[in-house]
């Protein structure tokens, strides 16, 4: 008898402590809950909020002219013709008019077929009548993957100039651009528009046109085999922009 009454007070006492244990478990996992906001949040910052990329400072031999970093159509630093595109040199700076005849020279001594005459700076003007010459004969379309549009060239930064062949030609040859490839940097020059490079660049390969950017940054670009100007300093390239007047002027990037 003494037994039977014990069942219901030892059931009771079991039916407690499970009610208590259930009740601690709750406690705990509400606990636990309260400071999820606050982990996830946490997460959230470190992935929405990276530390920005390496950006190389834009010195003026850097300066980048691209479709969407233009010249003001009166540059010209170096007072280059603004009736033709300068054969001889003039219009641009004197580091990169003695580069380019150091490059001359050693091409000319490898044996390369090139001229002592380029195509160097080129005006604001002269570029207009270059541009509409081409989209007469090819189209705008087929015109912009080669030639840039007047305020947008390179050739009036007085830092580029295009090779010449001798035999008056833009030269092409496969062994050049090899040698270019390998040497170009030791006179501070880079193949500015390397063959398919077009989406960093905007345009098709020249292996004949070439950028002076100094001899410790065309260096750094060899030895990090960095391709482009655009790749080197961070600043966007590509297709010009839809509305012009989200260009950037080429000067006010400058560091």
């Amino acid at each position: 008898m003494a037994n039977k009454r014990l069942i219901p007070i030892l059931t009771l006492i079991i039916f407690i402590g499970v009610v208590a244990g259930v009740f601690s478990h709750m406690k705990n996992n509400n606990a636990t809950d309260a400071h999820t906001p606050e982990s996830t949040s946490q997460a959230k910052k470190s992935t929405t909020n990276p530390d920005p990329s390496h950006k190389t400072k834009i010195t003026p031999e850097l300066m980048v002219v691209n479709k969407k970093h233009p010249l003001n159509r009166d540059y010209n630093p170096y007072n280059g013709s603004t009736t033709d595109n300068n054969p001889s040199g003039s219009g641009l700076s004197p580091a990169t008019n003695q580069a380019k005849t150091a490059l001359i020279q050693a091409m000319q001594k490898a044996g390369f077929q090139i001229s002592n005459n380029i195509s160097g700076y080129r005006s604001y003007q002269y570029q207009t009548i270059l541009y509409q010459n081409y989209v007469r004969q090819h189209g705008q379309a087929e015109a912009d993957t080669f030639s840039a549009r007047p305020g947008y060239s390179e050739h009036q930064s007085g830092l580029a100039f295009d090779l010449v062949g001798a035999d008056g030609d833009l030269p092409t040859d496969n062994q050049m651009y090899q040698w270019l490839q390998k040497h170009a940097h030791n006179f501070g020059l880079i193949i500015r528009f390397p063959r398919g490079s077009n989406a960093s660049t905007g345009y098709i390969g020249e292996e004949w046109h070439m950028r002076y950017v100094g001899k410790t940054n065309a260096t750094k670009m060899y030895q990090q085999h960095i391709a482009t100007l655009e790749e080197f300093t961070g600043l966007p390239g590509g297709e010009y922009n839809q509305d012009s007047q989200q260009d950037i002027p080429a000067i006010s990037e400058i560091d």
